[in-house]
C-alpha cells in the first residue's frame, strides 16, 4: 500500500469535502507534511486525523488540494487515471443525447473526477488542456490514457491558459503530443450544419462546444429573420441560423481572424447577405442601438465578466447594459438569445439581469426557453462551481 504525506485540516473544515466537494482551500489547512509539495499526491485528514480524501497538492495556490478519491485504499497511479478517462469517455459514447455528435467534450475537469483536465474531440482530433499543477505532474499518465481509451487520429496540446499562472505554472508549448499532425482547419458537422475549427490559434481548445444546444435552439426560430450575432467568434450561431433560413446576418467580434473563418463557413451556406465587423462589441451595440437598427434575432454570448467575487456587482451592471442594448435592437416579434458563462452569476442573478434589461429597454419580453449545459458538459451536483452556463431565449414584443 502506498503511503502519502498528510495535510491536516482546521476543525470543522471538512464539511463540504464529506459532501463531495473536490477543493480544499488554503485557509482550511492547519498543517502539512514537508513532502506535500506542488503537484504531489497527499492524504487529507481532519483535525482528529480521520481520513477525508486523497488528491494533488499545491501549497502556494488558493486551492491547496484537489481531491481525486475518498477511498483510503485507492492508489493514484496510471491505472487510476486511465479508469477515470475511460469512465468519462464511455459516459459520452453511451449517451443517447450525444448520438451522432461529431465534436464534443470528453473530459470536463472536476465534474469527471479529473480536476484540471479538459479534453475535446473534433471528429477524431483530440485537444487537451492541463490547468493545474497536480494534473501537470500526471501528464504522462493522462497522455497514455487518452491514446489507449480514445485512439485519436492525433492528440494536440493547448495548455496555454491563464489559469495555469494561478497554479504557479508556465504555459506549455502548444502542438502535437502524439499521432498525426492535424490539418489547418478541422471540419465537422453539428447535425446538418458544416463547421470548422482552428485548434492551433482558436480560443480555448478552438471552439465553444458548450453552446451546441443553443445554436440548435436559435435555428428553430431563424427562418425568414435577420441576425445580429455579437461576440460572434467564428460564427457558429450564424451558420446554424443561415442553414435554417435566416435572410441576412451580421457578425461582430474583436478578432478579424475569427471573423475570416466565420465568413468562410457562412459563405458556403447560401441565403441572404452576410457581413462581419471587427469591432469592440459594447461600443458597437451602443452605436447600432442609437442608430435605431432592428433585427429579427440578436445573439449575445459575451466572455465571462466575473473573475473574482468582488467583481460581481460591477459585472451585473455591465451584463444588464449589454442586454438592454440587445433588447433595443430586436424588432417587434423577434428574439434575443442571451448567455452568461460566469460561474458567480447565479440562475437568479441571470434572471434579474434579463428582467432589468427588458424594463430598461421598455419592451414586452417573454422568456420562452432556458438552457444550461449540453450533455457532454456534465455537472457534478457536489461541485456547483462547475455550473457556469446560463442562457435564455426571449421573445420581444413592442405593441
Amino acid at each position: 500500500m502506498n503511503s502519502y504525506p498528510e495535510l491536516r485540516l482546521r476543525p470543522n473544515a471538512e464539511r463540504l469535502l464529506i459532501k463531495g466537494h473536490p477543493w480544499v482551500f488554503s485557509g482550511a489547512v492547519a498543517a502539512r507534511h514537508a513532502d506535500a509539495r506542488r503537484g504531489s499526491i497527499v492524504d487529507v485528514v481532519n483535525d482528529r486525523g480521520r481520513f477525508i480524501g486523497r488528491g494533488t497538492a499545491n501549497p502556494g495556490a488558493e486551492i491547496a488540494v484537489r481531491i481525486l478519491t475518498r477511498q483510503p485504499d485507492q492508489v493514484i497511479d496510471a491505472g487510476f487515471i486511465r479508469t477515470r478517462v475511460e469512465r468519462a469517455v464511455e459516459l459520452r459514447r453511451r449517451s443517447p443525447l450525444l448520438h451522432g455528435v461529431e465534436a464534443l467534450r470528453l473530459v470536463h475537469g472536476e465534474s469527471d473526477g479529473l480536476p484540471g483536465l479538459v479534453v475535446d474531440d473534433y471528429a477524431g482530433w483530440v485537444v487537451f488542456q492541463i490547468h493545474t499543477a497536480g494534473m501537470e505532474a500526471m501528464r504522462d499518465w493522462v497522455l497514455a490514457a487518452l491514446l489507449e481509451v480514445v485512439s485519436p487520429r492525433g492528440l494536440y496540446e493547448r495548455s496555454d491558459v491563464g489559469t495555469r499562472r494561478a497554479e504557479g505554472l508556465r504555459n506549455r508549448p502548444t502542438g502535437p503530443a502524439a499521432g498525426d499532425e492535424p490539418p489547418g482547419l478541422i471540419e465537422f458537422h453539428e447535425g446538418e450544419v458544416p463547421l470548422a475549427v482552428d485548434i492551433r490559434r482558436g480560443q480555448k481548445t478552438g471552439f465553444f462546444l458548450d453552446q451546441r444546444d443553443n445554436r440548435r435552439l436559435l435555428a428553430s426560430v431563424a427562418r425568414g429573420r435577420s441576425l445580429l450575432n455579437v461576440f460572434a467568434y467564428t460564427g457558429g450561431f450564424t451558420a446554424h441560423a443561415r442553414h435554417a433560413g435566416a435572410v441576412s446576418s451580421l457578425d461582430v467580434d474583436l478578432s478579424p481572424q475569427a471573423l475570416r473563418l466565420g465568413r468562410r463557413i457562412s459563405g458556403g451556406l447560401g441565403g441572404g447577405p452576410h457581413r462581419s465587423l471587427a469591432a469592440e462589441a459594447f461600443s458597437c451595440l451602443d452605436h447600432l442601438a442609437e442608430a435605431g437598427r432592428r433585427y429579427g434575432l440578436v445573439v449575445l454570448d459575451p466572455p465571462s465578466l466575473v473573475r473574482k467575487g468582488r467583481d460581481l456587482k460591477h459585472a451585473m451592471g455591465v451584463y444588464t447594459k449589454l442586454n438592454r442594448n440587445g433588447f433595443r435592437l430586436v424588432e417587434d416579434g423577434g428574439y434575443l438569445l442571451t448567455s452568461s458563462c460566469s460561474t458567480r452569476v447565479t440562475e437568479e442573478d441571470f434572471f434579474q439581469i434579463v428582467r432589468r434589461a427588458a424594463s430598461g429597454a421598455r419592451v414586452d419580453a417573454r422568456i420562452v426557453a432556458r438552457t444550461h449545459h449540453p450533455a457532454d458538459h456534465v455537472v457534478d451536483p457536489a461541485f456547483p462551481e462547475g455550473r457556469y452556463l446560463s442562457s435564455a431565449l426571449v421573445r420581444v414584443d413592442r405593441g
